[in-house]
């Protein structure tokens, strides 16, 4: 089996081949090229995970499958230092009286019992949203407390989504948004994501988390904003592990998003889908059905993967899903 079509088999989450025949194909695979590609695509927790259910690593290349583990655990350790700063966020936001949503990977994060694997990938920050009238006053909150400008030579950005990121000594940065996307109203994405979000309790503090319509359609609208890297395998995970799931979702209302246009490029939006649906291994919703030309997951790897048996990733490309520091973003801008 080509390393490409295995990789995406391997992560596939239903309709994957049985565990024995991807045990063995592991066995055998070439892995050159292949932490490289795993690096590009942000997948090093999901597909760590899936090779120890199929109980691959101890069969394939030994070099490639300590790799892999040392990879997922530099990951994890950093996605638990972001829970740490979104519990220390939430505990500020609840003694502000300040309703709010954790959205993207911390959301997922706290969401993984509904949705299996959502954690199993790198989370590069924490994002909350809360009500505009309230975002300036939170964001001076933080500074009392001794949160500083990630980039602080950067000048804010008036209209922008969300106020300047800022981050203490954990060195996590934390964004807060007055809504979820630039050409979404505060109000409407307030609405939204409060309105029909759900609340979990993890740690002994209580979290509100948008629910499963809207965080597979942010993940959707934020990946197709960001062409460069919209098909890589992690992005499109998001919404894959929300289908995947079975949770409800609201098709109807997804569909007339698309149709109004709320993601300019519309072709890339339902290519986009289809992917996440091929990934999850499940059929498109009536809603979609007839509409979507999925894009072609499995060619894409194997192209990154020819090139990248050749050439090293760019230094940027190394880490492309975690928060840089101050030092390192001075130095790539």
């Amino acid at each position: 089996m080509h390393p490409a079509r295995l990789l995406l088999e391997t992560l596939r989450f239903h309709r994957a081949p049985p565990h024995e025949q991807l045990a063995a194909a592991w066995a055998e695979v070439d892995v050159r090229g292949l932490e490289r590609l795993v690096t590009l695509e942000g997948c090093a927790i999901w597909l760590y995970r899936r090779l120890r259910l199929l109980s691959a690593l101890q069969t394939m290349d030994q070099e490639f499958g300590q790799w892999i583990a040392r990879k997922a655990r530099e990951e994890t350790a950093r996605n638990l230092l972001i829970e740490a700063e979104a519990q220390s966020l939430a505990r500020i936001l609840h003694e502000l009286s300040t309703p709010f949503v954790f959205m993207k990977g911390v959301a997922r994060r706290l969401t993984a019992d509904r949705y299996p694997l959502a954690d199993a990938r790198a989370t590069s920050d924490v994002d909350v949203l809360v009500p505009v009238a309230r975002a300036r006053e939170v964001w001076q909150a933080l500074r009392l407390v001794g949160y500083e400008r990630t980039t602080p030579w950067m000048p804010p950005r008036p209209q922008h989504h969300h106020l300047p990121a800022l981050w203490n000594e954990r060195q996590v940065g934390v964004e807060v948004h007055t809504t979820n996307a630039p050409n979404v109203l505060p109000a409407e994405a307030w609405r939204r994501h409060y309105e029909s979000g759900v609340d979990v309790e993890w740690g002994g503090v209580r979290y509100r988390v948008p629910s499963a319509t809207e965080l597979l359609w942010s993940g959707t609208a934020h990946s197709v904003r960001l062409p460069d890297i919209a098909y890589l395998l992690v992005p499109l995970f998001d919404a894959a592990v929300i289908w995947a799931s079975g949770a409800v979702v609201d098709w109807v209302e997804i569909r007339r998003r698309l149709d109004a246009g709320e993601i300019v490029d519309r072709v890339a939006a339902a290519a986009w889908l289809g992917a996440a649906a091929s990934i999850a291994g499940v059929d498109l919703p009536a809603a979609l059905a007839g509409r979507i030309a999925p894009f072609d997951v499995e060619r894409a790897l194997r192209l990154r993967l020819a090139v990248l048996r050749h050439v090293r990733l760019p230094r940027a490309l190394r880490t492309p899903f975690i928060w840089w520091t101050s030092e390192q973003a001075r130095r790539a801008s």
